[in-house]
């Protein structure tokens, strides 16, 4: 059986990592988390040159600089499970990659991916849950989303992914996480 990607997407607090986890668990792959990847290596690097390290949204530096990183990493990482015959679970929001409709396609080129079959899980929640969670669940990296509220609904919320050659399977997560 060839190995497969399951892509799970969704903004902060969406429950990704739940569903992605859970995904993991039933196909048995491989699970890899960006910000478990890199999460700690970006903070440094926000800290060290003087920005905010919970301020990614905003911040022109680390969406230049270090978010091609990020993704140029988890999906290296991803390729040399996929080359092991490992399927392989991403969990993380992808939102600046959405509008290419050849990132995916792209990405597997330049990571030498074998041909695996590509599924993306967009995990939805209504504006209300979302806030809710992001507040309920009280990290420093959800500040700025809460306090800037609007311009990170209006760009974050609505974002559709254009991905080609995949498929796409949505899921309603209104329902209650379990606690952290």
């Amino acid at each position: 059986m060839s190995p497969e990607v399951f892509i799970v997407i969704g903004p902060a607090g969406s429950g990704k990592t739940t569903i992605a986890q859970q995904t993991a668990e039933k196909h048995k792959a491989t699970y890899l988390d960006k910000d478990r990847v890199s999460g700690r290596f970006v903070e440094f690097a926000l800290t060290a040159t003087g920005h905010d390290p919970t301020d990614r949204e905003s911040n022109d530096y680390y969406r230049a600089n270090l978010l091609p990183l990020e993704y140029e990493t988890l999906m290296d990482v991803a390729g040399v499970n996929l080359r092991l015959g490992r399927s392989v679970v991403l969990d993380a929001p992808f939102g600046a990659y959405f509008g290419d409709p050849n990132y995916l396609t792209q990405a597997a080129t330049d990571f030498d991916w074998p041909s695996p079959e590509i599924t993306v899980i967009r995990v939805r929640v209504p504006q209300d849950v979302l806030r809710s969670r992001l507040t309920r669940r009280g990290l420093e990296r959800d500040q700025w989303k809460l306090t800037h509220w609007d311009d990170y609904w209006a760009t974050y919320g609505s974002l559709e992914c254009a991905w080609s050659g995949v498929q796409f399977q949505d899921l309603n997560n209104e329902a209650p996480l379990p606690a952290d």
